[in-house]
């Protein structure tokens, strides 16, 4: 029985190590970058209405749009072509959702140049607001500052701000779950090694007559 228990701690700590060393592992980087081209991308409009009589609608026209940029990973000899995306995988949720994703560059300016830019209308992510915030960068060959996950080194999510670090591991780790399940399982088998224990020191106390 003993035997059974160590090695299940011994899985489970495979399995939480795998995690927190992939984690501990993942830093964001930096690197000079140049700004190749840009793109706006039209991927729908959202309607609003409001509740007089009689009702009145306006349509706004929704885009992602993405800068690509070529900078040179850590290590690397060879330069490689990344993009700052703008509203990224909005074409594939309802136009009205009011939330952005919380690694987008739009996001991202949006804290730091919020004088800059007129506030947005009643959605994010409006070809205006996505223009006017991509315009902010988008001078082909105009050198920046760019930031990129060690983990994605051929640049297909790259920032112009420096994202939070630990915003960075929970974006990679959702696109790769088999990390998280790792933790998961780890954290499970010990739980049940813990009860496992309880229960054989019970069962010893109670064949002694102690209990």
């Amino acid at each position: 029985v003993w035997t059974a228990l160590g090695l299940l701690l011994a899985f489970a700590v495979v399995c939480i190590g795998t995690f927190e060393a992939t984690r501990l592992t993942t830093h964001v980087l930096r690197s000079p970058c140049t700004v190749l081209g840009s793109e706006v991308i039209d991927v729908g409009t959202c309607t609003l209405c409001d509740y007089g009589v009689p009702t009145e609608c306006e349509v706004h026209p929704i885009a992602t749009a993405r800068l690509a940029v070529t900078f040179k990973p850590l290590h690397s000899q060879d330069n490689v072509t990344g993009y700052v995306w703008y509203c990224k995988g909005r074409a594939a949720v309802d136009p009205c959702q009011r939330q952005s994703r919380f690694l987008d560059q739009l996001s991202l300016d949006a804290n730091r140049y919020v004088s800059s830019v007129p506030p947005s209308g009643p959605v994010p992510c409006t070809v205006g607001e996505v223009f006017a915030y991509m315009q902010l960068h988008a001078a082909e060959g105009k050198e920046h500052q760019c930031y990129y996950s060690s983990r994605d080194p051929e640049g297909e999510d790259v920032w112009l701000t420096m994202p939070s670090p630990g915003l960075v591991d929970h974006a990679w780790f959702q696109k790769h779950v088999g990390y998280p399940v790792f933790l998961a399982l780890g954290g499970l088998v010990l739980l049940s090694v813990l009860l496992g224990c309880l229960a054989l020191e019970g069962a010893e106390l109670w064949a002694s007559g102690l209990v």
